[in-house]
């Protein structure tokens, strides 16, 4: 289960639909657009990820360490783990 404070900035990449650099706890890097959580059929959170005019769920327990790849006021990089 993912930390409320990190929770948080979930939802303001979400909110600002912020472009992003994903690095998953298996090494992989995945790049897009933040637009939304919702769970899977699994009942599990993922962040979804806009990339190459596809929806990319993510498995916010997968994330390791998050990018905004744009300047902005709010955040820059987030580890998660």
């Amino acid at each position: 289960m993912l930390k409320c404070d990190l929770h948080d900035y979930i939802e303001m990449v979400c909110l600002y639909h912020y472009p992003l650099k994903l690095t998953l706890s298996c090494g992989a890097v995945l790049t897009g657009t933040a637009l939304t959580t919702r769970y899977n059929d699994q009942r599990q959170e993922c962040l979804v990820i806009k990339q190459n005019d596809s929806e990319q769920p993510v498995l916010l327990e997968d994330i390791t360490l998050l990018e905004v790849t744009v300047e902005n006021p709010h955040l820059q990089r987030v580890r998660f783990k």
